[in-house]
């Protein structure tokens, strides 16, 4: 995934959430768009903490509405 592509999502959905250092780290380990929401969705499933799966719920939700 291309920097600038990175960044509009950082600057688009990043305000949206609690943990930012998490979704950037997340972010920056994805080699695409399409390996970024199948981590998401991964995530989504195993995760425990309330926080971060809320977080994650986000993430995937503005993904899904903003233009990239």
């Amino acid at each position: 995934m291309d920097e600038d592509l990175k960044n509009k999502i950082l600057f688009e959905i990043g305000p949206y959430v609690s943990d930012i250092s998490f979704f950037k780290k997340l972010l920056e380990k994805c080699d695409s768009l399409d390996d970024f929401k199948r981590k998401l969705n991964e995530l989504l499933e195993k995760e425990n903490d309330i926080t971060k799966k809320t977080d994650i719920q986000i993430v995937i939700d503005k993904l899904n509405t903003i233009k990239l």
